[in-house]
């Protein structure tokens, strides 16, 4: 039979013959970022910018933690104590605020991939911060092959969407991920392989399941771009079997994580 792979754009849900698959990005989330410090001082900021002590929040927190219904006894307490609400939820504020330049950037990054492909009529006036990676690609890629392209594995049971994948001058084949971070992160590059591993195994898709492009020979260089950083310039790992055996042991992880999710339900 012939695997029929579909994207569902409303859903933002990968299928291979009418049955979901594991979302790439979802996979990657089982592994921690090294965000827990930034968060935990937004929340500081908040709570010195408004010079409100609470002298009993810690033991409200504590018995509010040890409560039958832990969530609803926490949102008590936000409803108590307005402060705790913002603190706790202040990063999420910085994350909303970075969260639009960052689809700005994305989009800008987007469409000079697909530009140079010949997709869309190439600009004059692409964002200043770009300018770096947009010198990169005259130096270093000899061409693009895909922008925004679908891909999955079957054998790990999987779908994303790479945001482009291209040959170096070096002869080399690399996929390139956008991200809005300030730096590149080893869960990136782990998210990466994993494109790498599904767009090896089966090649590239349009969102509506047409089989676009077989690669004819592997990817061997992984790319992250973090276009929150003050000049955006590619980060380069060529190691990538390190990092496609990183994928293959999260994607373990996030199976275990699910089935031991299964069990604690039914255990209720």
């Amino acid at each position: 039979m012939t695997n029929e792979y579909r994207f569902d754009s409303n859903l933002h849900l990968h299928s291979l013959n009418e049955i979901a698959l594991t979302g790439t990005s979802s996979v990657i989330d089982v592994l921690a970022k090294p965000l827990t410090w930034w968060a935990a001082e937004c929340a500081a900021v908040e709570c010195l910018e408004a010079g409100i002590k609470i002298p009993t929040i810690r033991e409200e927190y504590e018995q509010a933690k040890k409560s039958a219904n832990k969530s609803i006894a926490i949102k008590e307490l936000e409803k108590k104590y307005p402060i705790f609400k913002k603190a706790r939820y202040a990063h999420n504020e910085y994350k909303k605020e970075a969260a639009e330049t960052g689809v700005n950037m994305h989009a800008e990054l987007e469409h000079f991939v697909k530009a140079i492909m010949g997709k869309v009529p190439i600009r004059a006036d692409y964002d200043k911060k770009i300018r770096p990676f947009i010198d990169w690609t005259d130096e270093n890629v000899k061409s693009f092959i895909a922008s925004e392209a679908h891909c999955y594995s079957e054998k790990l049971w999987i779908g994303g969407i790479v945001d482009a994948d291209a040959e170096l001058n070096d002869g080399s084949l690399a996929v390139i991920d956008f991200k809005s971070s300030k730096e590149a992160y080893v869960s990136q590059f782990i998210q990466a392989a994993g494109y790498s591993i599904q767009i090896d195994e089966n090649g590239l898709f349009s969102e509506d399941g047409k089989h676009e492009k077989k690669l004819d020979r592997k990817i061997d260089t992984l790319i992250v771009v973090p276009f929150g950083a003050e000049e955006v310039k590619p980060e380069i790992r060529k190691n990538t079997q390190d990092y496609t055996d990183g994928f293959k042991c999260a994607v373990t992880l996030y199976r275990v994580l699910g089935i031991d999710k299964k069990i604690k339900e039914n255990n209720k």
